[in-house]
């Protein structure tokens, strides 16, 4: 069926109107007398209270959350008025024997349908894109003031209902209209059709309030307050809808998150494989040149590194005792080809955690190379510690130093391995170094909290 929303809108506001009309015209017209019925009005007025509610939370979902639109917000103060001046309302107070002027609760209901009518067809022209043109005013506002001003003079004579109904089908064909572009070249969305009923619903209520509040028929308790109902438990589907698609979306983007996270590891890992082979296969050609069984004993040192590297990359993570290994392993192979062996030293202390493989070489590859120790008679000390909710890795030396500032952008080794541990682990990367003070590479890894075994 073409025109789906159109069809809705427009059965669903002759249904809304009509059911209202009936509701409270054959009972007066087959001499059912009318009994102010104060426990409903009590409800009634609960129920507006919870509706307030639900506009407090437009308001803070406008300002706060930014979730909704003025539009929606507009919609939901303006029906809380509306419903508040509505006939059960007015039921409620003449059951307490309160004041009440029918003639005040007439103009007020009116303009405050007025009021959602126009929020309605303007939150439907924004979802759309579609824009007001001045005889679109001119169609609308002119009859609409002029009916108005009819209803406000023929209601104290009992007569403002033909006004007031002429109104809501003056409304019915402006908002139908703008369903009817919309729908000519777009999707409709779901809250179009929230839209619509919203405005039925609001519509079939002042179809009543237009007949009680002009005399033409007897107040009779209920009829308001079952439209009102119907609006609160609206708002509480769209929420509810709401709070259901939010969950799923939130579950599938931390789906999301976590793939990209292992995808981007992966990356990362792949792009440390070939720089560290392609460094250590430079030093077995150096030492080659020099001496044969230092080149054989760099190949064998090599290869138990690579060995215990391509076991440690089955997994994301290993236990740290097997990356110390690999690291001391790596150590190994790289003083073979140097004249003056640079002094690694071990401080472990804590190792009840692991880490991603391959993450810690990078930074004692880095010490060794570019800390000038080797010239001073330095060392790298490589320490694991644990400071309170924290597992503390420190690759530390007593050479040079260097200024943080100055390292490139395209020193893969370090920015790979520090990417990774935040990566996997949360863990967060400080380089703390100046010149000619040495350098501290710390890695802070947060562990889990006791009794978690994930």
């Amino acid at each position: 069926m073409k025109n789906k929303a159109l069809t809705f809108t427009g059965i669903g506001v002759a249904v809304s109107v009509l059911l209202g009309a009936a509701a409270v015209a054959v009972p007066t017209l087959c001499g059912v007398p009318s009994v102010p019925n104060l426990a409903v009005g009590i409800v009634h007025l609960t129920v507006v209270g919870l509706l307030l509610c639900v506009f407090g939370v437009e308001i803070v979902s406008v300002f706060k959350i930014d979730d909704s639109t003025y539009h929606t917000m507009l919609i939901a103060g303006g029906t809380v008025v509306f419903y508040f001046f509505s006939a059960d309302t007015a039921l409620f107070f003449e059951s307490a024997n309160a004041p009440l002027s029918p003639l005040l609760f007439g103009y007020v209901s009116e303009c405050a349908y007025l009021f959602v009518a126009l929020a309605c067809c303007g939150y439907v022209m924004y979802l759309y894109g579609l824009k007001m043109r001045a005889k679109w005013c001119y169609a609308i506002f002119i009859p609409a003031v002029l009916l108005f001003a009819g209803y406000a003079a023929a209601l104290p004579f009992g007569y403002g209902y033909p006004f007031g109904f002429a109104l809501i089908l003056l409304f019915s064909l402006a908002f139908c209209t703008i369903v009817f572009k919309a729908e000519k070249t777009h999707k409709i969305a779901f809250t179009t059709y929230i839209t619509a009923l919203m405005f039925c619903l609001v519509s079939g209520a002042q179809a009543v309030n237009a007949l009680c509040f002009s005399g033409a028929t007897s107040l009779l308790p209920g009829v308001t307050f079952a439209y009102l109902t119907a609006s609160l438990s609206l708002y509480l589907l769209v929420y509810l809808t709401f709070t259901i698609r939010s969950d799923s979306k939130a579950v599938k983007s931390a789906e999301y998150r976590s793939r990209a996270e292992m995808f981007e590891s992966r990356a990362l890992s792949g792009q440390i494989k070939p720089h560290f082979l392609f460094n250590a296969l430079e030093a077995v050609r150096a030492l080659y040149h020099e001496d044969l069984a230092a080149g054989d004993a760099g190949v064998k040192h090599l290869s138990d590194f690579l060995r215990d590297s391509v076991r440690a990359f089955d997994s994301e993570l290993v236990p740290v005792e097997e990356e110390l290994d690999a690291v001391f392993s790596y150590t190994e192979f790289e003083n073979l080809k140097r004249d003056k062996k640079v002094d690694v030293l071990f401080n472990i202390e804590y190792t009840d955690y692991s880490v991603p493989p391959l993450s810690v070489q990078p930074f004692v590859e880095n010490a060794i190379k570019y800390s000038g120790v080797e010239a001073t008679g330095g060392c790298v000390v490589v320490s694991s510690l644990r400071d309170g909710d924290f597992a503390v890795l420190e690759i530390s030396d007593n050479g040079k130093g260097f200024d943080p500032a100055t390292v490139s952008p395209s020193s893969h080794g370090i920015r790979n391995a520090s990417d990774r541990l935040l990566l996997t682990l949360g863990a967060k990367t400080e380089v703390l170094s100046r010149p000619d003070a040495g350098c501290r590479v710390k890695i802070l890894i947060p562990l889990p909290p006791k009794g978690d075994l994930t």
